[in-house]
């Protein structure tokens, strides 16, 4: 680990590359694969709401309420539908110690409903897993960034984030030398 810049990307040296890291990405990948083995074992943590929430949604919304109770319960929300267009949510997923905003439900409904379980799980695990992720500006000492550098490594696909996007930038030494018109030998 080498520094940081823009308090969001890392910068690290890998044998002749300089890497780009993006720490949000890699931070939702660490979380992501966190949540997948939560959820294999015991469910992602949740936080009960005093009082509940309640929110509006479309009849597709709340019939999904009841068709997939149980994989909402496994995600750590607990709702129910609560009469007409309305859910009553009593608690939210936590994942990682930060409680999600009730308004993320209508977002695992949406992926509830489309795609097989596995494609529908893993899709509300994606968005949960952004929710905790370290943002930019968000305060990072170097230690933990060399840390998060370390958990990104042990992932089981570290070079992308549960949505796609690149996790990592490879800029090779011969890339460096040709911008700053050098051979390629250091001098």
């Amino acid at each position: 680990y080498l520094g940081r810049f823009r308090d969001l990307y890392l910068l690290c040296e890998a044998d002749d590359d300089l890497l780009v890291v993006d720490g949000h990405a890699a931070h939702e990948r660490i979380n992501y694969e966190r949540l997948r083995a939560a959820v294999a074992e015991e469910g992602v943590p949740a936080a009960s709401l005093d009082p509940p929430a309640t929110l509006d949604c479309s009849p597709a919304a709340v019939a999904a309420v009841e068709a997939h109770a149980d994989e909402l319960a496994a995600l750590g929300f607990d709702c129910t539908p609560f009469g007409g267009g309305t859910v009553r949510v009593r608690a939210v997923p936590a994942p990682l110690g930060r409680v999600a905003d009730p308004e993320t439900l209508r977002d695992a409904l949406a992926a509830l409903r489309a795609g097989d379980a596995d494609d529908r799980r893993d899709a509300v695990l994606a968005d949960l897993a952004c929710h905790p992720s370290l943002k930019a500006g968000d305060d990072l000492a170097d230690a933990d960034a060399a840390a998060l550098i370390d958990r990104l490594g042990a992932c089981e696909q570290p070079f992308a984030c549960p949505h796609g996007r690149p996790t990592v930038l490879a800029v090779d030494e011969a890339h460096l030398a040709r911008g700053f018109e050098r051979g390629p030998r250091r001098s």
